[in-house]
């Protein structure tokens, strides 16, 4: 579902900028407005489509985020600290394992 929101969205913004062409061309042959200008105009739409994009991005990216949380998936970084966490158990154990080789060969 929310790819194909995404993909909607995207696809708007595209349509958005072809007919955005689209009737700048048009201004540009009725002589409204001069070449300069229509492509000037392109050029700022575009930068405004793109930040739009951008902050879309963002907002799914937050959406998601909160659906993760709320189904209580573990987020990246939890998995990393849980994996040094291991890590360190293991080195423990291993400590634990070679003193008491030790104490047994001191005893035997």
């Amino acid at each position: 579902m929310l790819k194909e929101l995404v993909l909607a969205c995207l696809g708007a913004v595209s349509l958005t900028k072809e007919k955005t062409e689209e009737i700048i061309s048009e201004l540009i042959k009725r002589g409204e407005i001069s070449k300069e200008e229509g492509n000037e105009l392109i050029k700022n739409l575009v930068k405004k489509a793109e930040a739009q994009r951008d902050k879309l991005r963002e907002k799914i990216s937050e959406e998601l985020e909160k659906a993760l949380k709320n189904m209580n998936f573990a987020t990246k970084s939890e998995l990393e600290e849980i994996k040094h966490q291991i890590d360190e158990l293991r080195k423990f154990i291993s400590n634990l394992e070679e003193q008491n080789k030790k104490e047994q060969n001191e005893s035997g």
